[in-house]
């Protein structure tokens, strides 16, 4: 864990925020103050700070560090690259039952949570997820914003473009890409290099029109 004896603010109110001061406060650091409304309602153990602007304001001031909480790839990202612009801290966060390689590489504002894995020579971007579980096996490229959801893997040598999704136990094999804001279905397995945009679900993965395309014939074949 980065961040030393001063406390922190966690941008975002939700369920990915009540994880992340989870992390933080295991680790015996001190979450100073969450930014946002709580979705589900629920109070707060800890100050809650109107909007990210009072959050900003609240960081530069006290000189706290910053992590962004936010299940969103795109307001994540954004969110990260204004604190690193403005010069203020947003280290990495990595959980005390979480494993990550002295010989990786982890952004600004990346979080890696709960018995998750990254293995060396592994370089991950800003404002990256890696999260519960998942694995982000050696020599893996790891653009900016993506999230790696729970249980997810990356096997030995595979990228991932920015702001992608790679969805609850889903796979990506050795070597293969997935290119930049493309979403994996949660469960499927990446056997080929995935286009830039593209959406593909299944074992092995397809796009959803293939997939709907090949269920969709007689069950002898192709007449």
């Amino acid at each position: 864990m980065t961040g030393g004896e001063t406390g922190w603010v966690v941008l975002g109110a939700g369920g990915h925020a009540r994880s992340v001061v989870d992390v933080l406060e295991r680790a015996g650091q001190t979450v100073v103050a969450v930014s946002g409304d709580s979705p589900d309602g629920e109070s707060w153990h800890v100050d809650v700070v109107a909007d990210d602007r009072a959050a900003f304001e609240l960081i530069a001031a006290r000189g706290l560090h910053a992590v962004v909480a936010i299940g969103s790839n795109p307001a994540r990202t954004r969110l990260v690259r204004e604190l690193v612009q403005r010069g203020l801290s947003v280290p990495p966060v990595v959980a005390s039952t979480a494993t990550v390689s002295t010989r990786s590489i982890l952004g600004a504002g990346t979080v890696v949570l709960e018995h998750a894995h990254v293995g060396p020579s592994s370089r991950l971007g800003d404002a990256v997820v890696v999260n519960t579980a998942a694995v982000v096996e050696h020599d893996c490229s790891v653009g900016v914003g993506v999230h790696v959801a729970p249980g997810a893997v990356l096997l030995g040598g595979a990228s991932v473009g920015d702001g992608t999704l790679v969805g609850s136990g889903a796979r990506v094999l050795p070597l293969v890409s997935v290119g930049a804001g493309a979403t994996v279905g949660a469960g499927a397995v990446v056997t080929r290099h995935v286009a830039d945009g593209e959406t593909v679900v299944g074992a092995p993965a397809t796009t959803p029109a293939t997939r709907a395309t090949r269920d969709d014939r007689p069950l002898g074949g192709t007449p």
